[in-house]
């Protein structure tokens, strides 16, 4: 099977760039990603900038259409490493897959739920239809989220899967649905096509863990050496991104897949200057809450707790022995 996906992610076009590691060995790893949204910023630079090789990893990136699609990788150990919500990962395990989050990209629920114009509050929005991504991914929640946010029952409105922001945001233009979740970029578009943000989730100040480095407890049992150098890529590249907006703007031109300087530049100021933090520990609370909203829709799933989900132990030992210090000091 791993060379499928190795062949996938010729086809698309990732390559990596090459960046000379003095006297190391280069192994092989492989990224599982299932959106195109910002968020995942980091792991993008870290393969595009030669962040991974510089660590010794030369790893290829695939990407899914969704991340509950882009998990079946891990669950089958055709990838090292995934790139999706926390939810993504919560539920694998709820399900019997091995995964755990060892560092966040992106704390908190940033979404806008975005409308078409005749929509002006939440009364115009009931008994009307909601694109998001598959269930249990982090836009699915967002929008169930919104819509209790703005004082509705999920009973209010139809809640439909239709892949991604842009896909959504042209059900929204031909009138197929009237509502959708989007992130900094999609808003940027959708405000263009004269839709306009009923919620900004980003204000209603969620706890939650979105974009996420997700591993096997399988793999950091094995080879706790490659995922301590897959991490040291990922937080270089938080570094690396904020001293580098040139490089980095293009390298989102090419995974976010638009040349809208409109949406790359606020993507860009949004994430890598507001949101990704420097030292990217999982939040107990923030998994916690993630988990909450889960159980609350499968009411049969026993009582876990956050970490039971999640592993610090990578993020903690780069803290504390001064590297991502280090990364900014020069």
């Amino acid at each position: 099977m791993k060379w499928i996906f190795l062949q996938i992610g010729a086809f698309l076009g990732f390559c990596s760039v090459a960046m000379p590691v003095h006297a190391q060995t280069i192994d092989r790893a492989v990224l599982a990603f299932g959106s195109t949204g910002p968020n995942l910023t980091p792991f993008w630079v870290a393969r595009d900038a030669g962040l991974y090789r510089q660590y010794g990893l030369d790893v290829d990136v695939v990407f899914f259409r969704g991340s509950t699609i882009a998990i079946n990788a891990l669950a089958t150990r055709d990838a090292h490493f995934g790139a999706f919500g926390a939810s993504s990962s919560v539920l694998a395990k709820l399900g019997g897959v091995d995964t755990v989050l060892i560092a966040t990209a992106t704390p908190g629920l940033l979404f806008y739920l975005v409308t078409r114009k005749e929509i002006r509050n939440a009364s115009d929005l009931k008994g009307k239809k909601i694109a998001a991504s598959r269930p249990g991914t982090d836009s699915d929640l967002a929008a169930r989220v919104a819509v209790q946010k703005l004082g509705l029952s999920e009973k209010d409105v139809n809640i439909l899967s239709m892949g991604t922001d842009t896909e959504r945001m042209s059900a929204m233009s031909q009138g197929v649905v009237e509502a959708t979740v989007v992130t900094i970029g999609g808003y940027v578009a959708a405000q263009k096509l004269g839709f306009h943000s009923l919620i900004d989730l980003s204000q209603a100040n969620v706890p939650y863990e979105a974009a996420s480095l997700i591993t096997t407890r399988a793999l950091i049992k094995e080879n706790p050496d490659m995922v301590l150098r897959f991490t040291k890529g990922f937080v270089a590249a938080i570094q690396y991104a904020q001293t580098h907006r040139e490089a980095t703007l293009k390298i989102l031109t090419k995974y976010m897949r638009t040349s809208d300087a409109d949406i790359l530049n606020a993507s860009y100021d949004y994430y890598v200057g507001r949101v990704i933090p420097r030292t990217p520990y999982v939040s107990e609370k923030g998994l916690q809450a993630v988990i909450d909203f889960i159980r609350q829709r499968n009411p049969q799933i026993v009582n876990v707790k956050a970490q039971d989900f999640m592993d610090n132990r990578f993020i903690k030992e780069l803290d504390e022995s001064g590297f991502i210090k280090s990364l900014y000091a020069k």
